[in-house]
């Protein structure tokens, strides 16, 4: 059985025969069997040093391993995303298009008709709270100014509470630092006593401040061990 053989490179490199040396004629088929793909020529033509073979001189068929590496290079260089791979729809998992109005499909988005006036008015609209169907203004600032809008118990805890201070006058003075206070009272010189008293919401606290007896001089004290 005859054996017909085609150009083959099965040396080093990759691609078709090129360069000054070698003849290729008008479609003669080349095998690259390192690189697997096939090339054709395009016309007959000699190789030299003015008109060296080129891939130019061929048509390049790319075999399936070599043509999917290439599809997958393609891929990655567009950066298509999985939005690439979807079909395009309206139901599940596909990608919607805009339509000739410039809008999404109303199965996706319904049509909303432009709000044109509010109660018959247009511009600058002023609604009034009675066109809103509310109270009237007088109504709403009476009701804002009072505490109406308070429950029972937040109106009693606000009527009792008081603004209390202790002030510094001619008789007593603040001091700047606690160390100075402490330097400059007497030791246990007061007594002190509080009482939470429930009856009143919130809850009163009464303080009794007495001075304690065994700090001052009484009508009767013990000094030094004796009565005086």
């Amino acid at each position: 059985m005859a054996v017909i053989q085609i150009k083959r490179r099965t040396s080093t490199g990759t691609g078709p025969i090129v360069g000054t040396a070698g003849t290729i004629k008008a479609g003669e088929p080349l095998i690259d069997l390192n690189g697997t793909n096939l090339y054709i020529s395009k016309a007959d033509k000699t190789g030299s040093s003015a008109n060296p073979l080129t891939t130019n001189d061929y048509i390049e068929f790319a075999s399936k391993a070599n043509a999917e590496a290439t599809m997958d290079a393609k891929i990655t260089a567009l950066g298509l995303g999985t939005a690439s791979k979807k079909n395009t729809g309206t139901t599940n998992g596909t990608v919607p298009l805009i339509g000739a109005d410039g809008k999404l499909p109303t199965s996706i988005i319904p049509a909303v008709s432009p709000v044109t006036s509010v109660n018959s008015k247009t511009g600058a609209v002023v609604i009034t709270l009675a066109e809103l169907g509310g109270v009237a203004a007088s109504t709403y600032s009476a009701h804002e100014s009072s505490n109406l809008h308070l429950t029972d118990d937040q109106r009693t805890k606000i009527a009792n509470v008081r603004n209390v201070s202790l002030m510094q006058g001619v008789g007593a003075k603040f001091d700047t630092t606690k160390a100075s206070f402490d330097a400059s009272v007497l030791d246990n010189g007061l007594v002190l006593h509080s009482i939470q008293d429930t009856n009143y919401n919130p809850v009163k606290t009464f303080y009794y401040i007495g001075i304690d007896k065994t700090k001052v001089l009484t009508p009767t004290s013990i000094i030094d061990g004796g009565t005086y």
